[in-house]
């Protein structure tokens, strides 16, 4: 964005931003930013202060909100290293391992939207940034096991978009009129923690829900799933609206605390319908945690 647009929202914009977000979305704090993993997206912020100036005479309003600005897309960075991938894998070892997915990663979390800027007392402004964890920065780190549909419109690949600021994705597709429409997992109080690719299993070990029952347009879309903190009015959650099956997590699996493990009982159910996979396919699920 362009130094007079930021101008521009300091002046228009009086809201404050924080990382605090409502309390049914689950948002994950470090000390560079924040994980909103209800709604994918991450959140960093930079503050220039006035004595940060390398000049006597100080920065003029231009120059405090692009010092600003610029340590907000590092602190982006940061916290997308933190971004979990799946139960033993976050975005900072996939980045050391893929030096293509590392300078892509960079380059999109450079582009990180802003979203406010903010006058500080003396002097000082806050800017904060946004980048979105679904779309393209998904289509370059889901693994290649979550596959494309082929009744599914293809999607072009991540490294074939430009390096602009992800849009929102569009809202899902009316789920079926009949059976189930979604699934919930209730997985409060068994320490369960979010990723981009979790994992169901029933008590064998067998996956219930994971990268092959995905297709990958939904998961690169709107996620694998969503996390929220709250299973309150499940028929009008629209991810998984309006008869979702709500299921409860046993426990996570041994050291994968990612991984959520269901009841056999509860795994049948899944598996008796082939409706089920259907909505299972689009990713209309929900994991509740703490």
């Amino acid at each position: 964005m362009r130094i007079c647009h930021l101008i521009c929202a300091w002046l228009l914009l009086a809201a404050r931003i924080g990382f605090a977000q409502p309390a049914e979305q689950l948002v994950e704090v470090f000390p560079s930013g924040a994980i909103n993993w209800s709604k994918g997206y991450l959140v960093a912020k930079g503050t220039f202060l006035p004595e940060h100036a390398t000049s006597p005479k100080g920065l003029n309003p231009e120059q405090s909100i692009a010092q600003a600005q610029r340590q907000a897309l590092l602190n982006a960075l940061r916290t997308l290293r933190e971004v979990r991938l799946d139960a033993g894998l976050r975005v900072a070892e996939l980045m050391a391992a893929d030096e293509r997915i590392n300078a892509r990663a960079q380059e999109m979390a450079g582009a990180a939207r802003v979203i406010e800027v903010q006058p500080l007392a003396d002097g000082a402004v806050r800017v904060a940034v946004q980048m979105e964890l679904r779309g393209g920065f998904a289509q370059l780190v889901l693994p290649a096991e979550i596959k494309q549909v082929e009744s599914i419109r293809q999607m072009a690949p991540a490294a074939e978009k430009p390096s602009k600021a992800q849009a929102p994705p569009q809202p899902m597709a009316p789920a079926p009129l009949e059976g189930q429409s979604g699934l919930i997992v209730d997985a409060r109080g068994i320490g369960a923690k979010p990723a981009m690719v979790p994992l169901l299993l029933d008590e064998n070990g067998k996956q219930v829900y994971g990268p092959a029952f995905i297709s990958r347009e939904y998961a690169v879309q709107h996620g694998v799933c969503e996390y929220d903190r709250s299973v309150d009015k499940p028929a009008q959650r629209e991810r998984v609206a309006p008869n979702p099956l709500i299921i409860k997590g046993l426990r996570t699996l041994h050291d994968q605390s990612c991984d959520i493990v269901i009841s056999n009982a509860d795994a049948d159910r899944l598996r008796d319908a082939s409706a089920n996979l259907g909505f299972l396919k689009q990713c209309r699920v929900i994991i509740v945690l703490d």
